[in-house]
């Protein structure tokens, strides 16, 4: 191997340290935005960061490399890391930042009319649900009224001897006309 293919593949390596670097950036870019993250939500993220960042490590050692690993090139990556989170990262994550609360806001803005469509129809159903409640709890009061004057009627009936068809002398009062007496 030539002295000229070591250098270009440690450069290649320390190209490889940053883009894993702009990578991370992008994943504490997206945790600042949301100030309270969840373990799982965290847990999650470093998963998908680990999965991404592996695939192009290996893609990328397979294509440059040509099965020739050597200690140098993960020297290299590390290398390309510390750099970029030196000089670069910090600016990067400022960047992402704009980009991800951007991006937010213009889905809250598209988002905004469809927003106070289902608070209006949730408003509209709580009055209608409401209503209907109340009418529903005012049938129910009405048939028990009725029922326990009906109730009341059949014991006062039962009571006097008289049967259910039968009416009272207070109701034959109440309704002004005058019935024969029942013996």
């Amino acid at each position: 191997m030539s002295v000229v293919k070591q250098v270009s593949d440690v450069i290649f390596f320390i190209i490889l340290g940053i883009i894993i670097s702009c990578i991370f950036d992008v994943f504490r870019a997206l945790r600042k935005i949301r100030k309270k993250n969840s373990i799982y939500v965290v847990m999650i993220q470093d998963i998908i960061f680990f999965v991404i960042t592996t695939i192009i490590s290996v893609i990328y050692m397979i294509t440059i490399l040509d099965d020739d690993i050597r200690f140098y090139m993960f020297l290299a990556m590390f290398l390309g890391l510390g750099l970029s989170r030196k000089f670069i990262s910090k600016y990067l994550i400022k960047f992402y930042s704009i980009i991800f609360l951007t991006i937010k806001s213009f889905i809250k803005f598209l988002c905004a009319p469809l927003e106070l469509v289902s608070c209006i129809i949730c408003k509209l159903m709580k009055k209608i649900i409401k209503k209907c409640c109340k009418l529903f709890s005012l049938m129910i009061n009405l048939k028990c009224k009725l029922l326990s004057v009906w109730a009341k009627r059949n014991n006062l009936r039962r009571r006097r001897g008289l049967k259910f068809y039968e009416k009272s002398r207070y109701e034959r009062k109440k309704n002004g006309k005058k019935e024969k007496k029942i013996s």
